[in-house]
């Protein structure tokens, strides 16, 4: 049995390569290694925590990456501090 922290660590949902960070969106991708996705730094506009974390670019385009609830917190942190420039946004929904 594989730990929820392990699939869900920010390190491996996040690798900042400088200008350019490489994206995990799902415990797959993150599991396996996989290339995921890369996007610049400065195209990311906002970080929106709510049912899942979700990255919008410049151009209005969303990429939706899905982490257990319990390690929401510490990947969305991660992400503030990968993309400074970006607007935050938290949305508190109650299960």
């Amino acid at each position: 049995m594989i730990p929820i922290n392990f699939l869900d660590k920010a390190e491996r949902t996040f690798n900042d390569l400088g200008a350019n960070v490489q994206v995990r969106t799902n415990s797959y991708s993150r599991f396996y290694n996989t290339k995921g996705r890369l996007v610049k730094k400065s195209d990311i506009a906002k970080i929106q925590k709510a049912g899942c974390l979700t990255l919008f670019t410049l151009s209005d385009n969303a990429i939706d990456i899905t982490v257990h609830p319990a390690n929401k917190d510490t990947v969305f942190e991660k992400a503030k501090s990968i993309f400074k420039e970006a607007q935050v946004v938290e949305i508190d929904i109650q299960s």
